[in-house]
């Protein structure tokens, strides 16, 4: 072989090195812009997961002391107003569940709503079920808009 053939086909080798090396330049960026659109992405859901974490950890931290407050009480009746009484029912206390809810329905109030408080979280996987939530209405108040 002669040195032109050489030279050109030295030059023509050059050439596609050089274009294979611009091809795999072109995909090195494109990978690293898709890894930094992930990388941005990912840090968005982060900011959003932890602002969701905050709120639902101070949700059931006031939740807890609400619930705390209502199983401290003394009476089984929370609260009662002329319109509204709220009872509460713990596991037991079967027979002074009934003679309550007795007394209110001669009194005038009805059974209108009862939430049951099955599972409050202790924490590592536990649930503890406390009770029942009660809601009488006073029958003069039911459907009124008063």
């Amino acid at each position: 072989m002669s040195d032109e053939s050489d030279s050109g086909l030295l030059k023509n080798l050059k050439e596609k090195i050089e274009e294979k090396l611009d091809q795999v330049t072109d995909m090195k960026d494109s990978m690293v812009d898709k890894i930094e659109d992930l990388k941005d992405s990912t840090e968005e859901n982060v900011v959003i997961a932890k602002e969701l974490a905050s709120y639902q950890g101070n949700n059931m931290k006031s939740e807890g002391q609400f619930l705390k407050k209502i199983f401290q009480h003394k009476d089984m009746v929370f609260m009662k107003t002329d319109a509204l009484a709220i009872v509460l029912r713990k596991l037991g206390g079967n027979e002074e569940f009934l003679d309550l809810v007795d007394k209110l329905t001669r009194e005038g109030y009805r059974l209108v709503h009862q939430e049951t408080i099955r599972n409050i979280p202790l924490g590592f996987g536990f649930n503890y079920p406390l009770g029942s939530l009660y809601f009488f209405q006073h029958v003069k108040y039911i459907g009124s808009m008063k």
